[in-house]
Order: structure tokens, then sequence, then C-alpha cells
């Protein structure tokens, strides 16, 4: 009876020993997305300090308040909201066009990527009638380092994701 070929992928996550969550501290913005968590502070403050890896692209603002988790806004905060600030989207399962999904170019949720930072501003933006509103999309490889819970599960899960499709 013949071995199973181990399964590879050029996007493949192998759990580094010396990984380290990036801690929440007191006064830390975090977003927990299902069992991971991450540490928003620092995310925005790593793109303000390297502006140039992070290209903002306008998002449709419809597509992802249909798409973001049903929990209460503060409506206080949600007027509040600044819209120049860019939302932050993050490819959380391995992006699904390049798996060989086709007809959702352009929905990047549908892709995999998901909402980590920008819920008041999607609502305020949304309850506005604003269309389109900048936004910084996060490759797995960009996000990965702000982390704060659930590092080895999110390999399994990441590297679970590839091999459905592979």
């Amino acid at each position: 009876m013949g071995k199973k070929k181990k399964f590879t992928h050029p996007r493949m996550l192998v759990a580094d020993p010396d990984f380290k969550l990036c801690e929440i501290e007191e006064g830390h913005e975090f977003m927990p997305n299902g069992i991971f968590a991450f540490n928003i502070t620092r995310l925005i403050e790593h793109i303000e300090s390297h502006p140039g890896d992070y290209l903002p692209i306008e998002i449709d603002v419809a597509a992802y308040f249909d798409q973001r988790p049903n929990f209460e806004l503060n409506e206080e905060y949600v007027e509040r909201a600044d819209l120049e600030r860019p939302l932050i989207l993050a490819e959380i399962a391995p992006d699904r066009l390049e798996m060989g999904m086709r007809g959702a170019e352009r929905d990047l949720y549908a892709r995999g990527y998901n909402l980590l930072d920008g819920h008041h501003r999607l609502a305020k933006a949304r309850k506005h009638g604003i269309q389109m509103l900048p936004a910084y999309v996060l490759r797995m490889e960009q996000h990965l380092p702000f982390l704060a819970r659930s590092y080895e599960t999110y390999v399994e899960y990441w590297n679970g994701k590839l091999e459905e499709k592979w």
C-alpha cells in the first residue's frame, strides 16, 4: 500500500516554536475574530510607521456592512468615527480567488478577508449613505505578527484551509 503524499503549499505555515503572541496591554484595542484575537493598537502603529507597505484601496460599504458580526455598537462612538481613517481587512482564510474561486474578484469578504478594524466607521458610512470607504487589505503574512491569541490553532486552521482546496 502506498504512502500518502505529504501536503505542501507555498503559503503553508510551519509553526515557529519561538513565535511570540502580540501582547494586549491595558488600553490596547484588540479584535476577537472567532477563537483568534489581534492587537489592533500595535497593528495600526505598524501601518502608520510603514506607510509604503500598506496601500489603501476603497471597499463597498454595503457589501461589508451586510457581512459584519451581529453585535451592538455604541451609537455615540459611531457618530464620532473618522471616515478618513482606513478600515483594516485581514486575510483570515487563504484568498479564495487565488485558490481558484471565480466570480468574486471584488468581493473581499467572499475571498476570505475579515474586517478587523473599522466597525464603527462602517456603520457610520452606511447610516449616512456613503458608498465607499478606504481600507487596508492585509495578507496573512502581514497580520500574523499581531495575533494575540491561539497561534498554534491559527497555523492548523490556515493549513487546513489550504489543504481543503489542494
